[in-house]
């Protein structure tokens, strides 16, 4: 029995130098396959061209967007092995039942080995957190599989660095976040699911997690570059229940402007929550106005690059029934708060910050095709392969792309408000009794 780890062509070396699998590496994705490795399965890594030489093939789906391009890629093999496909971006599979055989929900370090064990046998693996497409049904109920305990193995990525699992999920409970509600946590109480090798200030920190030490030793371990906060204000952090105050906020920017030597921290900041107000947004930069004032004068200031990422109701969290906000907020919010003496996409600037509106803010249309991989059902099918394979829809302008997804789909539906009766991911469940998880969505809203 042949298999392999496909490397869809996005995240090949050649045409996707700085972020290619060899560079970027996987992590999860090597754990599993370094567990199936171990229980006597060897594997290579092929791509499209060399993918029909196999008898199965391993896919990881790291988040919902790698969806189209592998779409467009399965429609040109010549022969389709055994598909098998897992990771943090399965979370709703009735849009692509037709092209995986198999989908593995959560840890994957025993279910792929046994998976395979009963495959080479002429057998099929069966369990509440394997879905079998030509099986699938909405009647039965699939659970996230967890873990125990952080991988045991040191594991070799494809750029050659080792990776060791410090910990898994995350302590903190935001409503919105599919990385604590379908991972339970395992670790020290912090947040470190890296690795020693592993980029370690390029790893996102919390503002809860900042606050308890010395703000001399915030960059101990690396320059600060990420921090989450997740809410314009804190009314709609509490909402989603991102524990940071007004007064964590500000206490976070004194401890920035005390560090000798500024630099650029991108701050993570969620945009479209249910009720979001103008004044929300307001908020952000009244604190940040507040702190600047009292730190005085300084002859280097910090860079708070904000990245807003447009709120997404994820499958298997309390929010999974929220309604999405149905806005293209690139540049909006800049447009809202900035004082008109700024320039370009700079909108604060004063004594110790400035404030820039970053690049990566998503358009309406990469929201869109989010909402259909997270609420789409079967009947969507056939219009996500046509988008899939579609050249000149993914080298259209943002406007003719939205208006193609509103012909094509039922937008209306994939923005708005679902019951967890009618929720299209209603079966798959995560580790947390559900009535808690349907009790908390009820209640932030």
């Amino acid at each position: 029995m042949d298999i392999c780890a496909y490397v869809m062509d996005a995240y090949a070396k050649q045409t996707y130098a700085t972020e290619s699998h060899d560079v970027r590496a996987w992590p999860g994705f090597e754990v599993v396959l370094d567990a199936a490795r171990r229980a006597g399965f060897e594997y290579k890594y092929a791509g499209r061209a060399t993918v029909h030489e196999y008898d199965v093939v391993l896919i990881s789906i790291t988040s919902d967007c790698d969806w189209w391009p592998l779409l467009s890629e399965i429609a040109t093999w010549r022969r389709r092995p055994l598909v098998i496909a897992g990771g943090a971006g399965v979370m709703n599979v009735r849009p692509f039942l037709r092209w995986v055989d198999c989908f593995v929900l959560g840890r994957g370090e025993e279910l792929l080995p046994a998976i395979l064990e009963a495959h080479k046998d002429g057998g099929r693996f069966e369990s509440e957190s394997v879905i079998w497409s030509d099986s699938f049904s909405m009647e039965t109920v699939y659970k996230i599989a967890q873990v125990d305990a952080p991988y045991p193995y040191t594991v070799t990525m494809t750029n050659g660095k080792p990776f060791t699992e410090r910990s898994v999920g995350c302590p903190n409970k935001c409503l919105f976040c599919g990385y604590t509600w379908q991972r339970k946590y395992y670790g020290d109480g912090g947040f470190a699911a890296g690795a020693d090798s592993m980029a370690q200030g390029n790893r996102e920190r919390t503002i809860i997690e900042l606050l308890k030490i010395d703000p001399k030793h915030w960059q101990d371990e690396a320059p600060l570059r990420i921090v989450g906060l997740d809410g314009m204000s804190e009314r709609l952090r509490m909402q989603a229940n991102k524990r940071i105050t007004r007064k964590m906020f500000r206490e976070f920017l004194r401890g920035l402007s005390v560090i000798e030597k500024p630099h650029q921290v991108k701050l993570y900041c969620i945009v479209g929550y249910p009720n979001e107000t103008r004044e929300d947004w307001h908020e952000f930069t009244d604190d940040i106005k507040i702190e600047s004032d009292s730190c005085g004068k300084k002859e280097k200031q910090w860079s708070l690059l904000s990245h807003f990422t447009p709120f997404r109701a994820m499958p298997s969290t309390p929010s999974a029934t929220w309604p999405m906000s149905y806005q293209n907020y690139r540049g909006k919010i800049a447009r809202e708060l900035k004082d008109p003496r700024m320039k370009g996409n700079v909108f604060y600037q004063d004594n110790g910050f400035w404030v820039v509106e970053g690049m990566g803010t998503e358009s309406l249309p990469t929201v869109i095709q989010s909402a259909i991989c997270h609420r789409g059902t079967e009947s969507d099918a056939d219009n996500v392969m046509t988008i899939a394979r579609a050249r000149r829809y993914w080298s259209a302008n943002s406007i003719s792309k939205q208006a193609t997804l509103e012909k094509m789909f039922d937008v209306a539906t994939l923005f708005g408000a679902f019951t967890w009766e009618n929720l299209p991911t209603r079966n798959i469940l995560g580790y947390v009794e559900q009535r808690k998880v349907e009790k908390m969505g009820l209640l932030a809203t």
